[in-house]
């Protein structure tokens, strides 16, 4: 796949994106791989296993309603904001809903998205602002801790790899931000010989990510990773280092006490040719509940890295795209179709 350049009117711009690729490029890790390697599938299975579906109920918006994020998210990925279903999820273990939006030719169902966000615990579903789930190749991003989920992205580790980077970005105590470049977490790479899969080579944000669906496993299936993994003191350091800092935010249980602000609701169409699909039900209301902190969700960002995955399920190689930022959303520029 190669992304182009369409926003030729700077020069400037354009420098700074093959800074910023020299940089990541350079950020590769030197580590190897674990061996032997981790025996395909087993992390999901035990994840699914062992995280048990949160009760729930869910509904519909109003017609013509979108939330602005999603609609950024769709039209980045030259999909119409109108083919977006938009749905409140009402999990029992939190006053507050989840807001999904799904393109009507996903081959992710509602109850898909529901059930596997519902398995994380709910300190982490926290961290996730709202996901989409659009056709394409099965691949996946996180940006401004919304996760965009393409083609058949039915796997848990999918969920907590996304979930992982709004988790870096805002759950470490004491606050590091990111967590990846912070020095507990580089002292504790360092102490270790491997990393968890070829996957987490790319960089340290992408190791941090696949080491919380290590840490997240550890933590809930009983005797931990050492029961897939016989090697497991070769990457010891990481995942233990994410259990420390991030506590009871790994633990299933309890109820939500933090939550990212949701976007504001948008027409899905402002045309006036489009008239016939302006919105014509009551504004949805999206505000939080004051049982819960209300985070700063991250900014939406000019660059995001696409995570291709094969159906082991293991993550197999990135992809950047690259985005205009204007004062409010991005305007995706040269993202193709996966």
């Amino acid at each position: 796949m190669n992304y182009l350049l369409l926003h030729s009117s700077s020069i400037a711009f354009a420098v700074a994106l093959l800074i910023s690729i020299n940089s990541r490029v350079s950020a590769a890790l030197d580590k190897p791989l674990i061996q032997p390697p981790f025996p395909p599938g087993k992390i999901d299975q035990g994840l699914l296993d062992h995280l048990k579906p949160t009760k729930s109920t869910h509904d519909a918006w109003g017609a013509g309603w979108i939330p602005r994020d999603c609609k950024t998210l769709a039209e980045g990925a030259k999909f119409s904001a109108n083919d977006i279903e938009v749905f409140n999820i009402h999990y029992t273990d939190c006053n507050d809903v989840w807001i999904m939006c799904r393109h009507t030719q996903s081959p992710m169902s509602q109850i898909d998205m529901i059930d596997l966000f519902g398995r994380m615990p709910v300190s982490m579903r926290g961290y996730v602002r709202h996901i989409i789930a659009l056709p394409g190749t099965k691949s996946a991003f996180n940006n401004g801790d919304n996760i965009a989920i393409f083609g058949k992205g039915t796997d848990i580790s999918l969920f907590v790899h996304e979930t992982g980077h709004s988790l870096d970005s805002h759950a470490y105590d004491p606050k590091v931000t990111p967590f990846h470049d912070s020095a507990p977490w580089l002292e504790a790479f360092n102490e270790d010989s491997s990393v968890s899969d070829d996957y987490a080579r790319t960089n340290q944000a992408e190791n941090v990510a696949q080491e919380t669906v290590i840490s997240l496993f550890d933590k809930v299936v009983p005797g931990g990773i050492g029961t897939i993994q016989p090697n497991w003191r070769a990457i010891f350091h990481q995942y233990a280092t994410l259990q420390f800092y991030l506590g009871k935010t790994l633990l299933p249980g309890g109820t939500c006490s933090n939550r990212l602000g949701n976007s504001p609701p948008v027409p899905k169409s402002a045309s006036v040719e489009d008239s016939a699909r302006l919105p014509t039900s009551p504004k949805p209301d999206v505000s939080l509940s004051n049982a819960v902190a209300v985070i700063p969700p991250t900014p939406m960002s000019a660059q995001y890295n696409i995570t291709f995955w094969n159906d082991e399920p293991r993550p197999i190689r990135m992809e950047t795209a690259w985005a205009a930022v204007g004062e409010t959303d991005p305007v995706f520029l040269n993202r193709q179709d996966i």
